[in-house]
């Protein structure tokens, strides 16, 4: 059975729910709520996903420590443990992510929620979805920096590379 998502308007007002499919077409005219977590640990450094040279959308692109969506009527708080858990093997508390603001991406008509965790753990301890990552990697802020607007990173636009580079500082 095809994913439902709860839907909003740019405002985000809830406005019922749709089908990822019906979300995920040209101008569905709502907009859905997507998590996108960034892990950082105490050294400074923030967690990376390349993405799977078999997804559909920027495959081997640099992303976000772990993305995906919310299923209809999921916290978002449980949506960011499922994700992390599902695609890095991670099982963090709620405790341990903490939000930090939302984008509205008005091209892909996502309101993303942005969440930062803290997470001391070695790549060796993590496992990775195959169908959704290739590769982990540590990088300083610096890195991130310089590679976030590179080609090797998802295109997200210029406005939110900007917003989380400050954001993660």
């Amino acid at each position: 059975m095809e994913e439902l998502f709860d839907v909003f308007d740019r405002s985000g007002n809830y406005l019922g729910v749709k089908s990822k499919s019906f979300c995920h077409s040209n101008n569905p005219g709502v907009y859905h709520k997507p998590v996108w977590v960034w892990i950082c640990n105490s050294k400074g450094e923030v967690l990376l996903q390349k993405r799977s040279p078999n997804k559909k959308w920027f495959p081997n692109r640099w992303d976000s420590s772990a993305t995906g969506h919310v299923t209809a009527g999921e916290t978002m708080i449980s949506g960011c443990q499922r994700e992390i858990f599902e695609e890095i093997g991670l099982n963090l508390k709620e405790q341990d992510i903490k939000f930090v603001g939302e984008y509205v991406a008005d091209a892909v008509w996502e309101i993303g929620q942005v969440y930062k965790a803290v997470a001391d753990v070695e790549i060796a301890d993590m496992s990775v979805q195959v169908e959704e990552v290739a590769e982990l990697k540590w990088v300083t802020f610096d890195e991130l920096e310089k590679l976030i607007y590179t080609e090797e990173f998802m295109p997200y636009d210029k406005a939110y590379k900007d917003w989380i580079v400050k954001k993660l500082k």
